[in-house]
């Protein structure tokens, strides 16, 4: 018994835009590889023989489609009109000083974050890369093993590169 393609795309819907998210990262995208996912099925659909696999072979198209799709976007630079219009010094001075205010917005939210740290992580993570010491240095200056010092900088690492990405998801939005 063979499904419609109605079926197939009320029943595997929300699955299939979950294999489409967890490749881009991003709904619009997502929205748009689901499309595509979708309108390659319905070409193919004739091949189906078992449906009970027909989960696994929307999923598979979905994100070889998704990668596909991420490849093509990276290739691919496209200027807004208005930069397209602007003359290239103007174009050059505002895009350096929106860029500095991008950084400097991400700055200060990379300080807040780090300010959320437990104390011991905070104060490593501060030394490494604020005061730019060695981690022999910290250790010293903390009175700490090397190893112990190594140990809360991958710790801090780890949370602040969560956090971070909690910035950058912020300012995108």
């Amino acid at each position: 018994m063979n499904l419609s393609f109605e079926d197939i795309y009320e029943t595997y819907y929300a699955r299939v835009f979950q294999a489409a998210i967890s490749v881009t990262k991003d709904h619009g995208i997502a929205e748009d590889v689901l499309q595509e996912a979708f309108l390659k099925a319905y070409q193919k659909l004739h091949r189906i023989e078992d449906n009970k696999k027909v989960q696994a072979w929307l999923v598979t198209i979905t994100k070889r489609t998704a990668i596909d799709f991420l490849r093509k976007e990276k290739k691919v630079t496209l200027l807004p009109i208005e930069e397209e219009i602007l003359p290239f010094e103007k174009r050059a001075e505002s895009s350096t000083v929106e860029k500095q205010l991008e950084v400097n917005d991400l700055n200060e939210g990379i300080k807040t974050k780090v300010n959320t740290l437990s104390p011991k992580l905070k104060k490593v993570f501060q030394l490494k890369y604020y005061n730019e010491l060695q981690e022999k240095e910290i250790a010293s200056k903390l009175q700490l093993s090397d190893s112990c010092v190594k140990s809360r900088l991958y710790r801090a690492r780890h949370v602040m590169k969560e956090k971070v990405l909690e910035v950058v998801g912020d300012q995108t939005a």
